[in-house]
């Protein structure tokens, strides 16, 4: 049992022995930290919610360059290259084109192996319009012959963000997806 004299900041404890124990309370401490934690919590919640934060709704233009040496009908060619906004505001009109030439309204084009058997080796695919983001996936497999050389390049508002050149022997597949974002 314990007593406790009103407006005092000192409690009085009895002991096993029958003394008194005299102990000080420290209530300034707990007001003084709770003080510090309210504060905090405050300067967490309105620096968290700052207007610098949100995301940039950045557009640029996207282009693709793709050349491929040495396939034949016996192997497995595979480009497709897409762009669209946040706002889906690519569908019903015209995303790209390839070797200058509009695409239609569609936000997806592709090659295959047959696009790379004739004459043409070499395809570029341009946004015709700024987007937010884009994408290439690129899948080669060399079933048998001689091999296959191939390059491509993404560049995004004029900056190349990939370019690379490899060779494919028979027997060799290769499977990648790209993803781009306009700064």
């Amino acid at each position: 049992m314990y007593c406790r004299y009103p407006k005092s900041q000192t409690t009085f404890v009895p002991t096993i022995k029958g003394k008194i124990l005299t102990v000080m309370k420290r209530p300034k401490t707990k007001k003084i930290i709770s003080t510090f934690l309210m504060i905090a919590m405050a300067g967490a919640v309105f620096s968290a919610c700052s207007k610098d934060d949100d995301p940039v709704d950045a557009k640029a233009n996207m282009k693709f360059t793709i050349t491929v040496n040495g396939a034949d009908s016996n192997d497995q060619i595979d480009f497709l290259v897409s762009a669209g906004n946040h706002d889906a505001s690519q569908y019903g009109s015209p995303v790209w084109k390839k070797n200058g030439t509009s695409e239609g309204n569609s936000n997806t084009s592709s090659l295959g192996v047959n696009d790379f058997t004739g004459n043409t080796k070499t395809y570029v695919f341009e946004t015709v319009k700024p987007f937010n983001f884009s994408s290439l996936h690129v899948a080669v497999s060399n079933f048998d012959g001689a091999p296959i050389s191939v390059s491509y390049k993404a560049e995004v508002g004029g900056t190349i963000e990939t370019d690379e050149n490899k060779t494919y022997a028979a027997g060799q597949t290769f499977i990648k997806d790209y993803s781009y974002v306009a700064k």
